[in-house]
C-alpha cells in the first residue's frame, strides 16, 4: 500500500508532463523543421484579380465608447470598397445602434440588424451570417481593429479550394502594461501552436476577431450552443476542408489592464473550447481527419482538460504521504519547490503566465461541468476597450 501511495503521485505528474512534452516536440517539428505547405500562399503571391464579395459581421452589446472607431477603422481597409460589406448585429441598450444607424446614412455598405433583447454573441453571429450576401464572411469584434491589408490576407487563401476557415493574428496595443507583455508572450505561444497545427493539417484555435470562412460551408449551422468562432472551424474540418492561421492578417487589441479581468477573459474563452470540443469529440482518433483527428484534438482535449484535473489532483495524492511516509513526503515537496524555484529564476513571466493558464482551466472546467453556466452572455472586460 505504501509502494502504490509513492509511485501514485508520480505517475499522475506524469501525464500532464507527457502531453506538454510530446505535443511540444511535435509541435516544434512542424513549427520549426517543417517546410510550409505549398497550398498556404506567402506574403508575396497575392493574386489581385481575386477579388470575392466580402461581408464583415460585428456584433455589439453596449459599444458606443468605440464603435464610432471601430467604423472608421473597418472604412480604411484596402479592399474594392463595391466588394465589401459591413454588418452590424446589435442587442444594445445604450446609443450603439444609434451611432451605427447614422453612419449606414452615410455608408450605403455598412447595414445594422437590431435586436431589442439580449441574444449573445453565437446567436448575434449566426444572424449576421444568414443576412451576408457575401461568398466570403469576415468575422470580427468591436474591440478589435484589423490591419489595412487584413481582408486581402485573408481572402487570398481562398484561391485554394481545400480552405475553407482563415483566422489572423492578435497583436497587443498596451505591451508596455505588465498584463499586455504577459499577453503578448501568451499570444507568441499560441502563435506558434497555431502556425505548427496549421502546417499539420489545421488548427483548433479560432480568433473571431479576425477569421473568414466560405459562406457556402456554413448556411446550414443555424443553431450553436457554444461559441461561433471555434464551432465553425471544426464545423468546416469535419466537411473535410482546411483551417489555416496566417500570421500575416494581423489586427489589434487591448489586453486586460488587471489579473482579474485577464482571468475573466481567459475563463471564458477556455469554457467555450472545452466545449465545443466535447460536442465534436467524435471526430477524435478518426482516420478521415488525419492529424486533425489524430493528433491535433486529442493533444488539445489534454491539454485543455486532462493537464489541469492531474494538476489539481497531484496534490491530494501526498496528504496521505504526510502520515504513512513523512520523510518520502518531505523529499517530494523539496524537489518540486526547487524546479519551481528554478523555474522561477529562469522566466518568472512564462511560468506565471502558464499557472494563470491553468487556473483558468480550472475555473472553466467548474463552470462547465458543476455550474452548467453558458459562457455566451459573459459581460466584457472594460479595460479592453478604449478610445485612444
Amino acid at each position: 500500500m505504501i509502494e502504490i501511495l509513492r509511485v501514485l503521485p508520480f505517475v499522475v505528474l506524469g501525464i500532464p508532463v507527457a502531453i506538454f512534452v510530446f505535443y511540444g516536440l511535435i509541435l516544434f517539428y512542424y513549427g520549426k523543421m517543417k517546410k510550409n505547405q505549398k497550398e498556404v500562399p506567402q506574403e508575396d503571391s497575392r493574386d489581385f484579380d481575386f477579388e470575392p464579395h466580402v461581408s464583415i459581421v460585428i456584433p455589439t452589446h453596449n459599444e458606443e465608447i468605440i464603435v464610432s472607431k471601430k467604423i472608421e477603422n473597418l472604412l480604411s481597409l484596402e479592399y474594392p470598397k463595391d466588394k465589401v460589406e459591413i454588418i452590424f448585429v446589435d442587442d444594445s441598450t445604450d446609443s450603439t445602434a444609434k451611432i451605427i444607424e447614422e453612419y449606414s446614412k452615410r455608408c450605403l455598405n455598412i447595414r445594422l440588424i437590431r435586436f431589442d433583447e439580449r441574444k449573445g454573441y453565437s446567436p448575434c453571429m449566426i444572424a449576421g451570417c444568414n443576412a451576408a450576401g457575401g461568398n466570403i464572411i469576415v468575422l470580427n469584434d468591436a474591440a478589435s481593429f484589423l490591419d489595412v491589408h487584413a481582408l486581402d490576407n485573408l481572402v487570398r487563401h481562398f484561391r485554394n479550394p481545400r480552405i475553407g476557415v482563415v483566422t489572423g493574428n492578435d497583436l497587443i496595443l498596451n505591451v508596455d502594461e505588465n498584463i499586455g507583455e504577459s499577453e503578448h508572450l501568451y499570444q507568441r505561444i499560441f502563435n506558434f501552436l497555431r502556425s505548427a497545427e496549421t502546417k499539420m493539417d489545421s488548427t483548433f484555435y479560432i480568433k473571431g476577431e479576425a477569421t473568414a470562412v466560405r459562406k457556402d460551408l456554413i448556411e446550414d449551422l443555424q443553431v450553436c450552443g457554444e461559441t461561433f468562432d471555434t464551432t465553425i472551424g471544426l464545423f468546416v474540418r469535419k466537411k473535410g476542408y482546411r483551417i489555416v492561421y496566417d500570421p500575416n492578417v494581423m489586427f489589434y487589441e487591448y489586453a486586460p489592464s488587471s489579473h482579474s479581468g485577464r482571468i475573466k477573459q481567459k475563463t471564458v474563452r477556455a469554457a467555450n473550447l472545452i466545449k465545443v470540443l466535447w460536442r465534436f469529440r467524435n471526430m477524435m482518433f478518426k482516420r478521415q481527419y488525419g492529424k486533425y483527428g489524430y493528433l491535433i484534438l486529442p493533444m488539445n482535449f489534454g491539454m485543455l482538460v486532462i493537464a489541469p484535473l492531474t494538476i489539481l489532483i497531484w496534490p491530494l495524492l501526498l496528504v496521505p504521504l504526510v502520515f504513512v511516509d513523512t520523510i518520502f513526503f518531505l523529499e517530494i515537496l523539496g524537489a518540486v519547490g526547487g524546479v519551481f524555484l528554478l523555474l522561477l529564476l529562469l522566466s518568472k513571466r512564462l511560468l506565471f503566465t502558464f499557472l494563470e493558464f491553468e487556473y483558468s482551466l480550472l475555473k472553466a472546467l467548474f463552470q462547465v461541468v458543476f455550474m452548467r453556466k453558458t459562457h455566451d452572455k459573459i459581460e466584457k472586460v472594460e479595460s479592453t476597450r478604449r478610445f485612444e
